[in-house]
């Protein structure tokens, strides 16, 4: 949804987090947690502008398995029609054989028939290392191989293996302000020259123990985008978030 820069959203709630003060809860992580968030953005005038997004993330952890189930929705209209909708889904299940290293497979969906998307498969297993892991800061690297399959609204279909290389990074700002960053490089077997990259960068700020607020910057490249569309999509976004 963009409603403004990126970077100023985000330095905006790095420097509010200061106005938090309340401590986390105490104690061993629940097994079972998730958070959903919801964002509106509306404009009047010279155009109307209506923007909408959701999101709902469910996370498991209980001794060396965890898993992980998200999804989002965006829609934008413009004078009332329709210009901007795209659909996303994760599932992911991992096995941590150390405290660092882990075992992984993953299933993704992505819909967005305004970038030329009608549907997207990939599947990916692979394996994630910690080289940076304290309690406020982690990074992990990881690496695997999967397959995608893309039905385009124009143009030939896609099928073919990937490589993929990617990092997650959390860090703890302050006991109410996160910020995480996700970045993941894929590659065809099939067509070197068809590469994608996806980058998502968000900040969270606690306003209590349930409700927090989220400004986040998405990016997607493809080398090789549908023909007639672009290779670069962005989504900037301010959302309010609830844990469960």
């Amino acid at each position: 949804m963009k409603i403004g820069p990126g970077t100023f959203a985000i330095i905006f709630l790095l420097a509010a987090g200061a106005a938090f003060a309340e401590e986390p809860p105490a104690g061993p992580p629940p097994v079972w947690s998730g958070k959903a968030e919801a964002s509106y953005v509306s404009t009047t005038g010279n155009t109307d502008v209506q923007t909408i997004g959701a999101g709902l993330e469910v996370d498991f952890k209980k001794d060396v398995w965890n898993g992980l189930a998200k999804g989002t929705f965006v829609q934008g209209k413009t004078d009332g029609v329709t210009t901007a909708r795209s659909i996303a889904g994760e599932l992911r299940a991992a096995r941590n054989l150390t405290p660092r290293f882990e075992l992984f497979v993953q299933d993704d969906y992505f819909k967005n028939e305004f970038a030329g998307i009608d549907q997207r498969l990939s599947t990916l297993g692979g394996a994630a290392y910690s080289v940076v892991k304290t309690p406020a800061q982690e990074l992990k690297l990881q690496a695997g191989a999967g397959y995608t399959r893309e039905r385009r609204v124009v143009g030939a279909d896609k099928s073919f293996g990937t490589g993929q290389a990617g990092l997650l990074y959390k860090w703890k700002v302050s006991s109410t302000t996160d910020l995480s960053e996700e970045f993941s490089y894929v590659e065809s077997f099939k067509d070197s020259s068809d590469w994608r990259i996806t980058n998502t960068l968000s900040v969270s700020v606690a306003i209590n123990k349930i409700f927090s607020l989220k400004a986040s910057h998405n990016l997607a490249y493809l080398n090789e985008p549908v023909p007639g569309f672009g290779k670069t999509d962005t989504i900037t976004s301010i959302a309010l978030v609830a844990k469960f």
